[in-house]
């Protein structure tokens, strides 16, 4: 059994997401990301992970994710001037996450 690493939150505590949240703030940074769309889809992309992994295949998911996120940026890269504003961003990875999720529920 995994053990978490000496100095890391307990699992599920409030701290663990707060760590999450910080981690998620600096990778949004670090690839020019505007936090709040990291913050806005943080509980879809989530139960879109849970959904893959316990409806479809485990080892899935985190690649789900990752292809969901492509499918929004391209989605929300779709603009005049094709410059995405974090409305876009946001839009185009809630309705993405959703289909995907249901897809993986069995509801498509």
């Amino acid at each position: 059994m995994n053990t978490p690493a000496e100095g890391s939150p307990a699992k599920g505590s409030p701290e663990e997401m707060q760590s999450a949240h910080a981690w998620l703030d600096q990778v949004a940074s670090e690839l020019g990301l505007p936090e709040d769309v990291v913050r806005t889809n943080i509980k879809g992309i989530l139960d879109l992970t849970s959904a893959v992994a316990h409806n479809r295949s485990r080892p899935a998911a985190p690649v789900t994710a990752f292809l969901v996120g492509l499918a929004a940026g391209r989605a929300a890269s779709d603009t005049a001037d094709g410059n995405p504003s974090a409305d876009n961003y946001s839009a185009a990875a809630g309705v993405r996450i959703m289909d995907v999720t249901d897809l993986a529920l069995g509801k498509n």
